[in-house]
């Protein structure tokens, strides 16, 4: 049990590793000079969007968690790939909870296999 929650804080530490803060680094407002020109990440963005959409509708969450948090990164907005980088952490968060319930389980059978001695 210990384990699969561990392994869902994992997931879900990485998934909020990629997102970065939208304030300036000074903190101070911009001073209203002319900012540099921004290079055209709407490429991108598109392709990682569907890619996040597709693998999660094709249930490859492990690698649908980066590339969903990539296309947020460039998009913050979108809310079919905030959702699907939700049910894709979910979704691991569920497996790895199951797999350690299952070799818990797997543990408790072997040691009631095991003969006692006396």
């Amino acid at each position: 049990m210990r384990r699969g929650v561990i392994i869902g804080f994992a997931v879900l530490g990485l998934a909020a590793c990629g997102q970065k803060s939208e304030a300036p680094a000074g903190g101070a407002p911009s001073s209203g000079a002319a900012e540099p020109a921004k290079p055209d990440v709407s490429a991108g963005a598109n392709e990682d969007v569907t890619s996040c959409l597709d693998l999660v509708a094709n249930a490859k969450y492990s690698d649908a968690v980066p590339v969903c948090t990539r296309a947020l990164n460039l998009d913050a907005t979108n809310e079919k790939v905030k959702s699907a980088l939700e049910t894709a952490t979910q979704k691991m968060s569920d497996a790895a909870g199951e797999a350690g319930a299952a070799a818990e389980d797997a543990t408790d059978a072997a040691k009631e296999a095991v003969p006692k001695s006396y």
